[in-house]
C-alpha cells in the first residue's frame, strides 16, 4: 500500500510540474507574439512550439487523472451492501409482502460422475447456507417444478451468506440467464451485468469478475429457450457448456444455477452442469400449506375444508395448487380479494384451475392494493398495458430477437431499453429530438456570426461540438444512463479529475487564438496587440469551461446509481442538465467578457449580458437534453407508444411492483412469475386476434 501511495504521489507531482511548464511556455509565446519584435519565420517557429505543447499538455492531464487502480476489498464491500439491500426488498416481493417463507425441503439428486462432494441427501430452506458451504467445489444447481420456490431458495442462500460473510468470500450477485448471448464469453457478460445493474465502472466490474470476487447466482436457465429438446439451437445447452468452462485458477469456479426440473432433465441428454450438486425442491406439504394460510388470511376457518380436501385427494386440482408456493400465494391473493376458497374443490382439472387463478390474479391484486389507500388504475388499463409488455418479453424469448448486437431480454423491463417495443421509430424520433433541440443553438451561433464576422472561429468551434453530439446521439444504439457527482469536487481525487482537462482547455485557447490571427502575422508591418488579446479572450472562457465540462463528463461522470429502476433516466437527465449548463455558462461568459473589452459595443454591456444569460440558460437546457441520451431515448419511446402504454410508464411499473404484479431485480422490472407473464402475453395475443383476425399480431 505504501509503495502504491508513493507511486501515485510521484505521478501527480510530475503531472503538476509538466502542466506548469506548459502554461509557462504558452504564456511566454503569447507575450512574445504581442511584443511584435519577431520576424515572420520567428513567429511561425513560436507558433509551432505552441502547437507542440498540445500533446505534452495531454500527457500532463493523463498524469493528473486519478489512478485507475481498484481497491477490490472496498469495491466488493460496497457491492455487497448494494446487492443485499436489493435482495432484501426482492425477497419481500417474492413472498407476496410477507416476511416468512415456507421452509420447503429439498433432496440431493446424484449424478453418474463429476459431482460436488459434501452434499447431504436432504435439506431445508432454513439450512441452505450451511448446506452450500459444505460443498466442494461450491457449485449448486437448484431444480424444481414451476413455482416450486427455486428463486426464493436462491435469494435465501444469498441473504444468509451476507449475514455471515467470511473474509475473502465472494459476493453473491443474482443475474438473469435469459439475457446472456452465449456467443459472448461468460466473464464479459457478467462484467456488463455488474456495470448495467449495479452501476460499477467497467474496470472495477472486470477486476471483480477476473479475481472471482463475485459468486454468480444465475437465475432461470429454463427461460433461455422457448422449447428445449426440439432439435434446434439451444441457448441453455450452450450456457451449460460455458458454465462448465468457468474456472478459478486451476479449479472449477463456484456458482449457483436455478432451472425447472423438466427442462434440466431434457438438457442433460446433451450436457449437464459438472462438479455441481443438484438439489430438487420438494412440494409443499399439507401441514405447511395450513400454516401458511393461517398466517396470511383473515379467516383461516374458510380454508380448512380446502386443506383437508387436498390432504384426502393428493392428486386433485386443489392439492396441485397447494403444493407449490407460487400457486398457493396466487390462490390466497385471489380469494382474499373476493370469492369463496371452496371453489378450489369444484375443479377437477389442475390446468383449468391454474388458468382460472391467473385470470383473477391481476384484478385481485389491484383490489387489495386499492383497499390499502394506494393509487389506482382502471382494470382495462392494467390488463392492456401489462399484456402488451408481457407479449413483448415473451416474443423476445420465443423468437430470440436481437437488436443492435444486443439480445433482447425475455424477462427484464428496463425503461431506457424498452425502445424496441415500438421498433426503429424510437431511434428516428430520438434523432429528431436531438436535431430540433440543437437547431436553436446553431441558429443562435449563425446569428452572432452574421452580426460580426470576427466571431466566426469561436462560434464555429461551438457549432461543431453541437453537431458532433447530434451525430453521436444518432449512432448510439443502447445509451447508458450517466450521473455527474459534483460532490466529488470536494475530494482531492475529484479536483484532480478536472485539473487536467482545464489545463488542456487553456492550452487549446492559446493555440486557437494564435491560429485565428496567424494569417495576419504573416503580413509585413502587422502589429498583433489588440487582435490577439481579443481573440484569446473570446476563446479562453469557452475552452476553459469546456475543459471543466469535459472533466466532469470524462472523470466525474459514472453510470447512474441504481436506487430503483425509475431513478436511472432521471439521473441521466440531471447529469445532462449539469453539463449543458456548464456549456451555457461558457457562452454567456465569453459573450460578456468580449463585450466588456470591445469598444464597438459602447455602453451595451448590461443589455448584452442579460441577453447572453437568457440564451446561456436556454442553451443549457437544450444542451442538457442533447447530452441525456438514455432519458431522451425513453422519452422518444413514450412518444411513439402513445395510446398503447401510459405516458408515465415508470410510475405505472412502480405501482405494479407495489401491487405484487411485478418484482424489481436491480435496475429492471420483471413479472412476478414467468407463468403470469406467459398468461398475460397469450391473453393479449388472443385479444388482438379477436379485434384484427387477419393482422400480423407481432408487436
Amino acid at each position: 500500500m505504501k509503495g502504491a501511495w508513493q507511486r501515485e504521489w510521484f505521478r501527480y507531482s510530475g503531472g503538476l510540474l509538466l502542466a506548469s511548464a506548459c502554461l509557462a511556455v504558452g504564456f511566454w509565446a503569447v507575450v512574445t507574439f504581442i511584443s511584435g519584435d519577431l520576424t515572420t519565420s520567428d513567429k511561425v517557429g513560436v507558433f509551432g512550439l505552441l502547437v507542440a505543447l498540445l500533446p505534452v499538455s495531454g500527457a500532463a492531464a493523463k498524469m493528473l487523472k486519478p489512478s485507475s487502480e481498484v481497491d477490490l476489498v472496498q469495491a466488493a464491500r460496497k457491492l455487497a451492501e448494494v446487492v443485499e439491500a436489493s435482495e432484501l426488498a426482492q425477497r419481500t416481493r417474492l413472498l407476496g409482502g410477507d416476511n416468512q417463507p415456507i421452509d420447503v425441503a429439498f433432496t440431493f439428486c446424484a449424478a453418474p460422475s463429476r459431482v460436488a462432494v459434501g452434499a447431504a441427501p436432504t435439506g431445508r430452506l432454513s439450512e441452505i447456507r450451511d448446506y452450500y458451504r459444505r460443498l466442494q467445489p461450491r457449485r449448486l444447481l437448484i431444480t424444481g417444478a414451476a413455482g416450486a420456490g427455486k428463486t426464493v431458495l436462491a435469494v435465501e442462500l444469498m441473504l444468509s451468506l451476507f449475514e455471515k460473510r467470511e473474509a475473502g468470500e465472494p459476493v453473491p450477485v443474482r443475474m438473469a440467464l435469459a439475457g446472456w448471448d452465449t456467443t459472448q464469453p461468460l466473464d464479459e457478460w457478467m462484467t456488463g451485468e455488474l456495470t448495467d445493474t449495479y452501476q460499477l465502472s467497467r474496470t472495477t466490474a472486470q477486476r471483480l469478475i477476473d479475481r472471482r470476487c463475485v459468486l454468480p447466482v444465475l437465475d432461470g436457465l429454463d427461460e433461455m429457450d422457448a422449447e428445449v429438446g426440439d432439435g434446434g439451437p439451444c441457448r441453455a445447452a450452450a450456457a451449460l457448456a460455458g458454465l462448465n468452462r468457468y474456472q478459478a485458477g486451476r479449479q472449477t469456479a463456484p456458482l449457483v444455477v436455478t432451472c425447472r426440473a423438466a427442462t434440466y432433465d431434457a438438457l442433460a441428454a446433451r450436457v449437464r452442469l459438472l462438479d455441481a450438486a443438484r438439489i430438487d425442491v420438494s412440494s409443499v406439504t399439507a401441514e405447511q400449506a395450513r400454516r401458511f394460510v393461517a398466517a396470511r388470511v383473515l379467516t383461516p376457518a374458510d380454508w380448512q375444508p380446502v386443506v383437508d380436501g387436498a390432504r384426502q385427494n393428493p392428486q386433485g386440482a386443489a392439492a396441485h395448487v397447494l403444493s407449490t408456493p407460487w400457486l398457493l400465494t396466487l390462490a390466497v391473493t385471489v380469494y382474499e380479494a373476493e370469492g369463496d376458497p371452496m371453489e378450489l374443490l369444484r375443479f377437477t382439472d389442475p390446468e383449468a384451475l391454474r388458468s382460472r387463478l391467473l385470470d383473477r390474479f391481476v384484478p385481485a391484486a389491484r383490489e387489495l392494493h386499492k383497499r390499502a389507500g394506494n393509487r389506482d388504475y382502471r382494470p382495462e388499463q392494467i390488463g392492456r398495458w401489462l399484456g402488451l409488455l408481457a407479449r413483448y418479453l415473451t416474443d423476445n424469448a420465443r423468437e430470440r430477437r436481437t437488436m443492435g448486437g444486443h439480445v433482447l431480454s425475455g424477462t427484464d423491463l428496463i425503461l431506457h431499453r424498452l425502445w424496441p417495443i415500438v421498433g426503429m421509430r424510437a431511434r428516428a424520433v430520438d434523432v429528431a429530438i436531438s436535431s430540433i433541440t440543437g437547431l436553436p443553438l446553431l441558429s443562435w451561433l449563425v446569428y452572432l456570426a452574421i452580426g460580426d464576422h470576427t466571431y466566426i472561429p469561436e462560434l464555429m468551434v461551438m457549432a461543431l461540438l453541437t453537431v458532433s453530439w447530434i451525430c453521436v446521439s444518432a449512432r448510439t444504439t443502447w445509451p447508458v444512463p450517466k450521473s455527474v457527482s459534483l460532490g466529488r469536487l470536494r475530494t482531492p481525487e475529484g479536483r484532480r479529475a478536472v485539473v487536467g482537462p482545464v489545463i488542456v482547455g487553456v492550452i487549446a485557447a492559446l493555440a486557437l487564438s494564435l491560429a485565428d490571427v496567424l494569417p495576419f502575422f504573416l503580413s509585413p508591418g502587422y502589429s498583433p496587440g489588440y487582435e490577439i488579446v481579443d481573440s484569446l479572450i473570446g476563446f479562453f472562457p469557452i475552452t476553459l469551461i469546456g475543459g471543466f465540462a469535459f472533466g466532469l463528463r470524462r472523470n466525474l461522470e459514472a453510470a447512474a446509481s441504481s436506487k430503483g429502476p425509475n431513478t436511472l433516466v432521471r439521473a441521466d437527465l440531471r447529469s445532462g442538465m449539469k453539463l449543458g449548463f456548464s456549456i451555457g455558462v461558457s457562452f454567456t461568459l465569453a459573450l460578456t467578457v468580449i463585450t466588456a473589452i470591445d469598444p464597438r459595443f459602447g455602453s451595451s454591456l448590461t443589455y448584452v449580458a442579460t441577453i447572453g444569460s437568457v440564451l446561456g440558460a436556454l442553451g443549457g437546457v437544450l444542451g442538457g437534453i442533447i447530452w441525456a441520451g438514455a432519458w431522451r431515448r425513453y422519452f422518444a419511446t413514450l412518444l411513439c407508444a402513445r395510446g398503447s402504454l401510459p405516458w408515465r410508464l415508470g410510475r405505472f411499473l412502480a405501482w405494479s411492483s407495489d401491487a405484487g404484479l411485478l418484482r424489481i431485480a436491480g435496475n429492471a422490472y420483471q413479472f412476478r412469475h414467468r407463468e403470469l407473464q406467459d398468461h398475460l402475453a397469450n391473453a393479449e395475443a388472443s385479444r388482438e386476434y379477436a379485434i384484427h383476425p387477419r393482422r400480423n399480431t407481432g408487436p
